[in-house]
Protein backbone atom coordinates (compact mmCIF):
# COMPACT_ATOMS: atom_id res chain seq x y z
CA UNK A 1 0.00 0.00 0.00
CA UNK A 2 2.77 2.67 0.39
CA UNK A 3 4.34 2.23 -2.62
CA UNK A 4 0.87 2.49 -4.65
CA UNK A 5 0.57 6.00 -2.69
CA UNK A 6 4.22 6.93 -3.81
CA UNK A 7 3.30 6.18 -7.21
CA UNK A 8 0.06 7.49 -7.21
CA UNK A 9 1.55 10.78 -5.54
CA UNK A 10 4.46 10.68 -8.18
CA UNK A 11 2.18 10.12 -11.25
CA UNK A 12 -0.01 12.90 -10.23
CA UNK A 13 2.42 15.71 -9.63
CA UNK A 14 4.19 14.67 -12.70
CA UNK A 15 1.32 15.12 -14.90
CA UNK A 16 0.17 18.51 -12.92
CA UNK A 17 3.77 19.69 -13.75
CA UNK A 18 3.71 19.22 -17.48
CA UNK A 19 0.33 20.51 -17.66
CA UNK A 20 1.40 24.07 -18.61
CA UNK A 21 3.21 23.28 -21.21
CA UNK A 22 0.93 20.99 -22.66
CA UNK A 23 -1.83 23.76 -22.50
CA UNK A 24 0.60 26.20 -23.80
CA UNK A 25 0.79 23.82 -26.94
CA UNK A 26 -2.98 23.30 -27.65
CA UNK A 27 -4.05 26.85 -26.57
CA UNK A 28 -2.14 29.64 -28.55
CA UNK A 29 -2.00 33.42 -27.45
CA UNK A 30 -5.12 34.01 -29.84
CA UNK A 31 -7.29 31.46 -28.04
CA UNK A 32 -10.26 31.84 -26.21
CA UNK A 33 -9.17 32.47 -22.47
CA UNK A 34 -12.54 31.51 -21.41
CA UNK A 35 -11.82 27.87 -22.41
CA UNK A 36 -8.27 28.27 -21.06
CA UNK A 37 -9.98 29.64 -17.44
CA UNK A 38 -12.04 26.59 -17.35
CA UNK A 39 -9.13 24.23 -18.02
CA UNK A 40 -6.95 26.00 -15.33
CA UNK A 41 -10.05 25.15 -12.87
CA UNK A 42 -9.72 21.62 -13.72
CA UNK A 43 -5.85 22.44 -13.07
CA UNK A 44 -6.45 23.64 -9.56
CA UNK A 45 -8.79 21.01 -8.60
CA UNK A 46 -5.78 18.54 -9.62
CA UNK A 47 -3.88 20.47 -7.57
CA UNK A 48 -6.09 19.89 -4.37
CA UNK A 49 -6.15 15.78 -5.66
CA UNK A 50 -2.14 16.00 -5.34
CA UNK A 51 -2.20 17.62 -1.81
CA UNK A 52 -4.89 15.21 -0.35
CA UNK A 53 -2.90 12.48 -1.75
CA UNK A 54 0.37 13.89 0.03
CA UNK A 55 -1.83 14.19 2.99
CA UNK A 56 -2.55 10.56 2.94
CA UNK A 57 1.15 8.89 1.73
CA UNK A 58 2.48 11.36 5.02
CA UNK A 59 -0.30 9.37 7.09
CA UNK A 60 0.16 5.79 5.57
CA UNK A 61 4.01 6.32 6.70
CA UNK A 62 3.31 7.21 9.81
CA UNK A 63 1.44 3.87 10.33
CA UNK A 64 4.06 1.99 8.71
CA UNK A 65 6.65 3.65 11.40
CA UNK A 66 4.35 3.19 14.18
CA UNK A 67 3.80 -0.59 13.41
CA UNK A 68 7.68 -1.47 12.63
CA UNK A 69 8.33 0.82 16.20
CA UNK A 70 5.71 -1.51 17.85
CA UNK A 71 6.88 -4.73 16.31
CA UNK A 72 10.39 -3.61 17.42
CA UNK A 73 9.55 -3.17 21.18
CA UNK A 74 7.47 -6.32 20.84
CA UNK A 75 10.85 -8.00 19.89
CA UNK A 76 13.08 -6.66 22.25
CA UNK A 77 10.69 -7.78 24.92
CA UNK A 78 10.60 -11.31 23.54
CA UNK A 79 14.78 -11.06 23.51
CA UNK A 80 14.73 -10.27 27.08
CA UNK A 81 12.39 -12.74 28.15
CA UNK A 82 14.60 -15.33 26.62
CA UNK A 83 17.79 -14.78 27.78
CA UNK A 84 15.78 -14.77 31.26
CA UNK A 85 15.07 -18.05 30.16
CA UNK A 86 18.14 -19.05 28.70
CA UNK A 87 20.08 -18.46 32.29
CA UNK A 88 16.83 -20.09 34.16
CA UNK A 89 18.02 -23.20 32.16
CA UNK A 90 21.50 -22.69 32.59
CA UNK A 91 21.87 -22.32 36.01
CA UNK A 92 18.67 -24.07 37.83
CA UNK A 93 19.55 -21.73 40.97
CA UNK A 94 17.32 -18.57 39.02
CA UNK A 95 14.47 -21.27 38.00
CA UNK A 96 13.04 -20.44 42.09
CA UNK A 97 12.55 -17.12 41.12
CA UNK A 98 9.86 -17.17 38.53
CA UNK A 99 7.45 -18.18 42.03
CA UNK A 100 6.19 -21.64 41.89
CA UNK A 101 7.19 -24.83 40.17
CA UNK A 102 6.82 -24.83 36.63
CA UNK A 103 6.64 -28.35 36.67
CA UNK A 104 5.38 -31.40 39.00
CA UNK A 105 7.92 -32.53 41.53
CA UNK A 106 9.21 -35.46 40.10
CA UNK A 107 9.90 -33.11 36.85
CA UNK A 108 12.82 -31.27 35.95
CA UNK A 109 11.89 -27.46 35.27
CA UNK A 110 14.05 -26.87 32.83
CA UNK A 111 12.16 -28.80 30.43
CA UNK A 112 9.14 -27.43 30.93
CA UNK A 113 11.36 -24.19 30.07
CA UNK A 114 12.53 -25.75 27.15
CA UNK A 115 8.77 -26.52 25.81
CA UNK A 116 8.62 -22.55 26.27
CA UNK A 117 11.48 -21.98 23.97
CA UNK A 118 10.13 -24.32 20.94
CA UNK A 119 6.52 -23.23 21.60
CA UNK A 120 7.66 -19.45 20.49
CA UNK A 121 9.59 -20.69 17.90
CA UNK A 122 6.67 -22.48 16.21
CA UNK A 123 4.56 -18.82 17.44
CA UNK A 124 6.92 -16.52 15.16
CA UNK A 125 7.21 -19.33 12.38
CA UNK A 126 3.60 -19.53 12.25
CA UNK A 127 3.52 -15.42 12.39
CA UNK A 128 5.45 -15.10 9.49
CA UNK A 129 4.04 -17.44 7.12
CA UNK A 130 6.70 -19.93 7.62
CA UNK A 131 4.73 -22.89 8.99
CA UNK A 132 1.89 -23.96 7.35
CA UNK A 133 -1.01 -25.36 8.75
CA UNK A 134 -0.46 -28.97 8.31
CA UNK A 135 3.64 -28.44 9.09
CA UNK A 136 1.81 -26.96 12.37
CA UNK A 137 -0.60 -29.89 13.12
CA UNK A 138 1.97 -32.50 12.49
CA UNK A 139 4.88 -30.58 14.66
CA UNK A 140 2.55 -30.60 17.29
CA UNK A 141 0.82 -34.13 17.09
CA UNK A 142 4.49 -35.09 17.46
CA UNK A 143 5.17 -32.42 20.11
CA UNK A 144 2.14 -33.95 22.44
CA UNK A 145 3.08 -37.50 22.41
CA UNK A 146 5.39 -37.22 24.94
CA UNK A 147 4.14 -36.69 28.57
CA UNK A 148 6.65 -33.35 29.23
CA UNK A 149 5.09 -31.30 26.52
CA UNK A 150 1.60 -32.35 27.17
CA UNK A 151 1.90 -32.15 30.92
CA UNK A 152 3.32 -28.45 30.06
CA UNK A 153 0.63 -27.47 28.26
CA UNK A 154 -1.95 -29.20 30.52
CA UNK A 155 -0.57 -27.09 33.05
CA UNK A 156 0.26 -23.61 31.79
CA UNK A 157 -2.07 -23.83 27.97
CA UNK A 158 -5.44 -21.83 27.30
CA UNK A 159 -6.66 -25.29 26.45
CA UNK A 160 -10.15 -25.51 28.74
CA UNK A 161 -10.98 -21.91 27.70
CA UNK A 162 -12.27 -21.60 24.16
CA UNK A 163 -10.05 -18.89 21.75
CA UNK A 164 -11.59 -16.80 19.44
CA UNK A 165 -9.32 -16.86 16.08
CA UNK A 166 -9.32 -13.13 15.75
CA UNK A 167 -6.28 -12.90 14.59
CA UNK A 168 -3.66 -15.32 13.45
CA UNK A 169 -1.74 -15.67 17.04
CA UNK A 170 -5.06 -16.51 18.00
CA UNK A 171 -5.68 -18.96 15.36
CA UNK A 172 -2.35 -20.41 16.21
CA UNK A 173 -3.35 -20.80 19.45
CA UNK A 174 -6.50 -22.41 18.66
CA UNK A 175 -4.56 -25.36 16.63
CA UNK A 176 -2.59 -26.34 19.08
CA UNK A 177 -5.67 -26.34 21.47
CA UNK A 178 -7.23 -28.74 19.01
CA UNK A 179 -4.17 -31.10 18.63
CA UNK A 180 -3.94 -30.93 22.78
CA UNK A 181 -7.10 -32.24 22.78
CA UNK A 182 -7.20 -34.77 19.99
CA UNK A 183 -3.90 -36.19 21.73
CA UNK A 184 -5.56 -36.65 25.51
CA UNK A 185 -8.60 -38.50 23.84
CA UNK A 186 -6.05 -40.96 21.95
CA UNK A 187 -4.58 -42.39 25.03
CA UNK A 188 -1.09 -41.78 26.86
CA UNK A 189 1.55 -40.37 25.38
CA UNK A 190 3.76 -43.39 23.48
CA UNK A 191 6.88 -41.09 25.20
CA UNK A 192 7.06 -41.36 28.70
CA UNK A 193 9.50 -39.29 31.46
CA UNK A 194 13.16 -39.65 30.67
CA UNK A 195 14.96 -38.04 34.24
CA UNK A 196 18.14 -36.07 33.02
CA UNK A 197 21.41 -38.72 33.46
CA UNK A 198 24.18 -37.08 35.45
CA UNK A 199 27.38 -35.82 33.93
CA UNK A 200 30.46 -37.38 34.48
CA UNK A 201 33.51 -35.37 35.54
CA UNK A 202 36.74 -36.37 36.78
CA UNK A 203 37.85 -35.08 40.09
CA UNK A 204 40.55 -32.66 40.01
CA UNK A 205 42.42 -33.90 42.64
CA UNK A 206 42.55 -37.27 40.74
CA UNK A 207 43.73 -35.26 37.48
CA UNK A 208 46.54 -33.62 39.29
CA UNK A 209 48.18 -36.73 41.29
CA UNK A 210 48.18 -38.19 37.92
CA UNK A 211 49.76 -35.63 36.09
CA UNK A 212 52.55 -35.50 39.14
CA UNK A 213 53.05 -39.14 38.34
CA UNK A 214 54.06 -39.01 35.26
CA UNK A 215 55.99 -35.98 35.37
CA UNK A 216 59.97 -37.30 35.33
Amino acid sequence: MPAAVVLIVAATMISTFLAPFVLARLYPGDTDFSRVSDIGQAYGAASAVISTLALGGVLVGLVVQYRQYAAARLQNLEDATEDLIRLAMEEPFYQQCWGSRLAPEEMEERAFLYCNRVMKVWKKSWAINDLSEDQARAYLASFFDSTVPREFWRRHGDWHTRVKSTNRRDSFLAIVNEEFLRAEKAGPPSRPYEPAKPVARNRPTEINKTSRTRQP
